[in-house]
């Protein structure tokens, strides 16, 4: 009876193991931006100067703006400058959900990143995530996703 009970507990255990890790394997992607440098003045020191401080906010972009990139179309940010888009290479599991979150199928994605669309359209493919953070970083203002939150000088959520 015990070595019953103590085989069901290992066999219980077992399975919480694997839900636990099955749910963590399907997480929502979490869609990140670049940070930008702008300025704002410190009020306690009526707007002097020497009381601006330097602010990083993630830049902003729509949803539209989101599906689009990954669709291949260009899209430009305030100031002419292009958005790139960085993606974790085609048979990530990252990668296909986190399309499918903006609605966006990984066939259309994978057929952007042929060597002779990739500068044209500003998508920028990658190993992993940390090499997305690099992405992202190098190729300001760019977009990119986690699989959880990251908060750095850099990059931030934009959600």
């Amino acid at each position: 009876m015990k070595s019953t009970q103590q085989s069901f507990k290992v066999w219980l255990l077992l399975l919480a193991f694997i839900a636990a890790a099955s749910q963590t394997a399907q997480a929502d992607p979490v869609w990140h931006c670049s940070r930008s440098d702008f300025q704002v003045a410190d009020a306690s020191n009526d707007f002097t100067l020497a009381a601006l401080s330097i602010e990083r906010e993630v830049i902003r972009v729509s949803l539209r703006d989101l599906h689009s990139i990954y669709q291949g179309a260009p899209v430009q940010m305030s100031g002419g400058l292009p958005l790139s888009a960085c993606m974790i290479r085609g048979d990530s599991g990252l990668t296909e959900s986190a399309l499918r979150s903006i609605g966006t199928k990984p066939a259309t994605a994978k057929a952007l990143t042929s060597s002779t669309s990739l500068i044209k359209h500003n998508i920028f493919v990658v190993a992993d995530e940390s090499a997305m953070h690099a992405c992202i970083n190098q190729h300001h203002p760019a977009i990119g996703y986690f699989s959880k939150p990251t908060h750095t000088e850099a990059v931030g959520p934009c959600f």
